[in-house]
């Protein structure tokens, strides 16, 4: 999470202020997932919507 530029604070931002998006899980494939982004910085964090385990933080210039 640090090496990627995000903290707690804005992990948590993004989960409830971001715009939401629909998409694959890579790591459980059988469970839906979301991703967040960011309203200020645009990064995106990726949420396991069974678990709500965070299963990916995107760094600057990451493409979706």
């Amino acid at each position: 999470m640090r090496k990627r530029g995000w903290s707690s604070e804005q992990i948590e931002e993004a989960i409830d202020r971001g715009e939401k998006f629909k998409t694959e899980n890579m790591i459980n494939r059988e469970n839906p997932a979301t991703r967040h982004v960011h309203p200020e910085t645009g990064k995106s964090v990726v949420i396991d919507d069974i678990t709500g385990e965070i299963i990916h933080v995107g760094g600057k210039n990451f493409k979706y």
